[in-house]
């Protein structure tokens, strides 16, 4: 009994001590290291205060009993930070830094007036599969329906997905297998593609990619490569990337340069495993289809520059993000009515917008005679006000919200501890960075692509001439 005596008069003291503890290792391993000195500093200095106030002999019952209210309150207020502030934001980078995980979907389709309805109806029929895009994908399937069926899969080889399509609408072949990323493909080749076929099965096959061109964030220059991905799926889903811009970032200058390459850019293909054919020409945006890997190879090639690192956007929760800032604030140059983002008048110069209004501005390209080109140019701009508005110091107001709607974003291949870094420095300086932006240009063409077959659609043949001028612009932002 007189222990529990002991005990309980030093308990409200021992609490505050173990939140404390719990809340100083949170902060090292996210605030610099002048912070964190600062928060040890007022932690001792309010758990020395209580304990003098409990055990002390010179003071009285009521300021004992006080300094025991006080203390529940503190170690209450010092859990609440730790987990709704400093948890949070860690559980946000461990969220967007499994960017090395990749989700690809891949389906059995079937007539839609077929009689086949669940996949084991498929046992012992006849599958149609195309013989060297997406095989990779393809094989995963087709060795998932081995294992599940009694007997072997049987299958026929085609060189294009039209003649796929074709044998399955004429009832030559009973299924087809097709990665969820070439729909939109299949809807170009027949516009009734979606109406006279449907999915009895689905898989999700997800793949780690290594990562290994690391650097040191916040000494040295890196480059990243930022792909806006074309889905409304979760970011991990593999799918064309109708953004594509590098960002070199200079840690010691704070530097930033964006580079914007058209989706539209006919390009030779880099691929890995197997996924399509290296060398084969395509538009850019649909490297995407075969990862994220082959979109930065891809580019890589084309630029002539080392990628460290990509990041991964989708556009469609850039609303949620602009708004949780607060808006940003936009240069145009030019009176623009948007297609997108009904109610937002975009003026020539600088315009506060909201997330719906920067979406339009970031998507629209039917307004303006260069097209996708000046597109590319309002989504560095987009970008480039987001930084601004996210390296300045009044955010800490709408954290919460912009942290989870980062979590949608972005994802990221980079480590967590390389996202705490540059989050430590940028705390620490409280700099603000030069953002400065280029773009790659060419001429229009209308030829057949790899992943699209023998359709002619239109891509644009690269300009020498701005790809070495856009080379020496990320040269002169990382040196």
């Amino acid at each position: 009994m007189e222990n529990m005596k002991k005990i309980g008069k030093h308990i409200f003291w021992i609490i505050q001590l173990i939140a404390s503890l719990i809340l100083t290792y949170s902060v090292y391993k996210l605030l610099p290291m002048k912070y964190l000195i600062l928060v040890i500093l007022v932690l001792a200095v309010l758990l020395g205060l209580i304990i003098f106030m409990q055990l002390s002999n010179k003071t009285n019952k009521v300021v004992k009993i006080g300094s025991k209210v006080l203390a529940i309150i503190l170690s209450i207020l010092m859990i609440f930070v730790n987990v709704k502030v400093i948890n949070k934001a860690q559980e946000t980078i461990d969220k967007i830094s499994n960017g090395n995980i990749q989700t690809t979907t891949v389906s059995v389709l079937v007539k839609k007036d077929s009689a086949f309805q669940k996949i084991e109806d498929l046992d012992g029929k006849q599958f149609g599969i195309m013989k060297n895009i997406d095989r990779e994908n393809t094989d995963f399937m087709l060795n998932r329906l081995n294992e599940q069926f009694t007997n072997q899969v049987s299958k026929t080889e085609y060189a294009s997905g039209e003649e796929m399509l074709q044998d399955l609408l004429d009832d030559k072949t009973d299924a087809i297998i097709m990665n969820e990323g070439f729909r939109d493909s299949f809807n170009l080749i027949d516009k009734k593609f979606e109406s006279d076929t449907k999915v009895i099965y689905t898989l999700d096959k997800q793949k780690t990619i290594e990562n290994l061109k690391s650097a040191s964030v916040t000494k040295e220059s890196f480059i990243v490569y930022i792909s806006g991905i074309d889905t409304t799926g979760p970011i991990t889903t593999t799918s064309r990337s109708d953004v594509n811009m590098l960002m070199a970032v200079n840690p010691v200058k704070k530097k930033i340069g964006l580079v914007f390459i058209p989706r539209d850019y006919y390009v030779p293909l880099q691929c890995h495993d197997g996924v399509c054919e290296t060398g084969a020409m395509d538009k850019l945006t649909h490297a995407g289809l075969y990862g994220v890997e082959v979109s930065q190879a891809t580019i890589e090639n084309i630029l002539g520059v080392d990628i460290n690192y990509n990041i991964r956007i989708n556009f469609d929760t850039l609303t949620t993000m602009v708004d949780a800032l607060g808006g940003i604030d936009i240069n145009s140059d030019q009176d623009v009515d948007l297609l997108h983002g009904a109610g937002c008048n975009i003026k020539q110069g600088e315009n506060h917008v909201n997330g719906a209004c920067a979406l339009g501005f970031a998507r629209e390209r039917y307004a303006y005679n260069a097209g996708d080109r000046h597109r590319g140019e309002n989504q560095q701009e987009v970008i480039r006000a987001m930084i601004n508005k996210m390296t300045t110091t009044n955010i800490i107001k709408n954290y919460e919200s912009i942290l989870n709607a980062v979590q949608g974003m972005f994802q990221t291949n980079m480590k967590t501890d390389e996202i705490a870094a540059l989050i430590q420095m940028q705390i620490n300086d409280l700099a603000k960075w030069d953002v400065q932006s280029t773009l790659v240009d060419g001429t229009g063409d209308m030829v057949p692509t790899y992943s699209y077959g023998s359709t002619p659609l239109y891509v644009m043949r690269p300009d020498k001439d701005t790809i070495s001028s856009a080379k020496s612009f990320v040269d002169g932002i990382i040196k």
